[in-house]
């Protein structure tokens, strides 16, 4: 997923794709509601499931990239930097918006705030703001939701160099033997796939999970272009529309009540099976999620991802004493408006981002 917001260009994007994601970032959306009730149980507060979906998407498009390049001009350490680089380019100036955002609405809530405390929140939080969070390099959290992201490049950093390294020796044998070793470490001492943040003695959860899940994603592109190849009848593309659909609803209707589980990994390989029937085009509709209204929704499934978290935490601190029906509609009008603005801020410094950099670069260096 090149990120939460971008695929590919919009010719070349998959709106089925853009249609779940923006869905799956509104499940999130509904799950993190739970953070403003004392027991958590709002509908749908299994959602935390959906950021498998976003894992998974993440790995495919990690590996549709690297299989894209011409194996015989790879230099593994550029590459890799370049590829890490490009990543998160994609992720900015939306995630910093975001992290300004949170910055502020958390200390509108927080119940004493000096000049001292300020600075102090600022600086040991500045880790997020390099995407090292899930490092154990931890301080003030301005933006909660943002540890997808940090332990998304974390595992990067290690995947993409050995992909780069061997990439036939990764698809049939690294990624297999990681994501294997890593759920079922999950799997076995932890029971799920929740709680990103537990601290594990030598990482976060939530970065082991990054590993698996990715490398999951790489496993669901090598089987997606085996698919792509066959030619399928009417019956056949009904029976890929049937089970892509199915996949995704029976994971939306187990989320609706029930929480993290050992059934968290049964939930993760019915989202690798859609994803690899969503990115064949193999399925009836896959004509019918491209067109812009859709490619639009995928676009501001990330903004949406970074808006609302630090309301779920702010709100209840902000208007204490209300109850969850109280403050819902509050969250929802937070969470639309912060979307709006991440959404619109990103896109006007992306269009003068260029001449501003062009001019420092003329006023700061000299010309040959």
């Amino acid at each position: 997923m090149g990120n939460m917001g971008k695929t590919a260009s919009t010719a070349a994007r998959n709106g089925a794709i853009d249609f779940w994601k923006f869905l799956f970032s509104v499940l999130i959306v509904q799950f993190h509601s739970s953070n403003m009730v004392a027991d958590g149980s709002v509908p749908f507060e299994g959602g935390a499931i959906a950021v498998e979906f976003f894992f998974l998407v993440s790995g495919y498009l990690m590996a549709a990239s690297i299989m894209r390049r011409d194996e015989a001009s790879i230099v593994i350490g550029r590459d890799s930097r370049k590829f890490l680089f490009h990543k998160i380019q994609g992720l900015c100036p939306e995630f910093l918006i975001a992290w300004g955002i949170g910055f502020i609405v958390q200390h509108i809530a927080k119940e004493q705030v000096t000049k001292g405390s300020l600075i102090q929140d600022f600086m040991t939080g500045i880790w997020e703001l390099f995407f090292l969070r899930e490092s154990g390099l931890t301080g003030f959290i301005s933006n909660p939701a943002a540890w997808y992201i940090s332990a998304m490049l974390l595992a990067m950093l290690v995947l993409v160099p050995l992909f780069f390294k061997n990439r036939d020796l990764f698809i049939n044998v690294w990624a297999p033997v990681i994501a294997i070793a890593t759920l079922g470490y999950l799997c076995k001492n932890l029971g799920n796939l929740r709680e990103p943040t537990s601290w594990l003695g030598f990482t976060y959860k939530g970065v082991v999970r990054a590993f698996g899940e990715l490398c999951l994603g790489t496993i669901c592109w090598a089987v997606c272009c085996g698919l792509r190849k066959v030619r399928l009848s009417a019956l056949g593309r009904l029976l890929v529309t049937l089970v892509e659909l199915g996949c995704y609803l029976l994971v939306i209707a187990w989320s609706y009540s029930h929480r993290g589980s050992k059934m968290d990994f049964v939930m993760l390989l019915l989202f690798a099976v859609g994803v690899i029937m969503t990115f064949s085009s193999q399925g009836l509709l896959s004509s019918v999620f491209n067109k812009p209204v859709v490619y639009f929704l995928g676009k501001i499934s990330f903004p949406i991802f970074l808006s609302h978290n630090y309301w779920s935490h702010a709100l209840p601190r902000i208007f204490p004493g209300q109850a969850y029906a109280q403050l819902y509609p509050k969250y929802l009008a937070a969470t639309v408006l912060t979307t709006v603005v991440i959404y619109w801020t990103a896109k006007g410094i992306r269009a003068v981002l260029p001449g501003f950099l062009a001019l420092c670069k003329k006023l700061l260096l000299q010309e040959d």
